[in-house]
């Protein structure tokens, strides 16, 4: 796996919807619920505001406070390993740090993060948040985590705003994010559009893998006339596939009998093969596309550079 990237000052909202547009085949409008809640972070006056964590699967978004993903027992918390605990979706996820405005777009850097190492992390790390502080226009109070609150108005402090878990060791929690933002500090910068090839590439891969996969469980011929097995082509990949992405695909698998069609009386696509066709096998070599070959080709014939004149050895170039 390709090491994770950083891309700093970008536009967070066009990133991250073209983000979501190579993994995210429906409930695209959990976005707009992800806009709100980081113009409210840009907003606050609060620091631990300004460092969010957001991730893409195949049915949705999710956005959260980095802080409220480390707090035990926590909606964010739980959220963040459900996809990894419960599901085998594909999910990209990223840290998020607002640096302000420009010409009315929110800025910020975009941290690439390797899910499933992000998630051990969470798991490891995970600090106890026993109380929760319930907000309100006039001032606030707490309660013990688990109890019940009904968001109603109180009679002093006015009207309920928002709540959030306190941890029970505050600076434990401060150490961690710190060290958080060291680690994905030392990120290489990437290139924006060449990572948004990348995981395109990613998908067409992960929706081959699958089939393959899917391929060898079935101990017989599962075709309406079993002359065939067959597999259906993801949903979600087809709602975010163009027909170049499927030509893709099709190439990446290794059947020589290979047909995408529909099942009369079915929903969907399936890919289907003979059923004496050898299924133990591997997707064929992914091609990369004539951008990355050109970007390729040129890099071995380009003239090497003379290493710049620094002290700072691993900057050279």
């Amino acid at each position: 796996m390709p090491e994770q990237s950083k891309f700093e000052n970008v536009n967070l909202f066009a990133s991250l919807e073209a983000i979501m547009k190579q993994n995210t085949g429906f409930y695209q409008s959990d976005l707009d619920i992800d806009k709100e809640i980081i113009a409210k972070a840009a907003a606050s006056p609060h620091r631990e505001d300004k460092t969010l964590l957001w991730f893409c699967r195949p049915s949705g978004t999710h956005c959260f406070r980095e802080r409220d993903v480390f707090l035990k027992d926590t909606a964010p918390h739980n959220t963040w390993r459900f996809y990894m605990e419960q599901t085998s979706d594909r999910v990209l996820a990223y840290a998020i740090e607002l640096t302000g405005k420009e010409r009315g777009k929110i800025k910020g850097n975009l941290y690439e993060l390797d899910y499933s190492k992000h998630y051990e992390r969470v798991k490891e790390k995970e600090l106890p948040a026993d109380t929760v502080k319930l907000i309100y226009e006039r001032g606030e109070r707490e309660i013990p985590a688990g109890r019940f609150f009904n968001g109603n108005p109180d009679p002093q402090l006015g009207k309920f705003e928002r709540f959030e878990a306190l941890p029970n060791d505050p600076d434990a929690l401060q150490s961690l994010l710190q060290e958080e933002r060291r680690s994905r500090e030392q990120l290489s910068p990437g290139d924006f559009k060449a990572h948004i090839t990348a995981l395109r590439d990613g998908l067409i891969e992960t929706e081959a893998r699958r089939i393959v996969r899917e391929m060898k469980r079935h101990y017989e011929p599962n075709s309406p006339n079993k002359t065939h097995f067959m597999v259906e082509l993801s949903p979600a990949f087809m709602r975010l596939a163009a027909t170049k992405d499927t030509d893709r695909l099709f190439s990446m698998l290794p059947y020589k009998t290979l047909s995408f069609s529909k099942i009369e009386g079915r929903h969907g696509t399936y890919a289907l093969i003979d059923k004496g066709e050898n299924r133990d096998r591997e997707i064929r070599k992914p091609r990369p596309s004539i951008r990355a070959q050109l970007k390729a080709d040129k890099a071995k014939t380009a003239p090497k550079k003379a290493a710049a004149k620094t002290k700072n050895h691993d900057m050279e170039v």
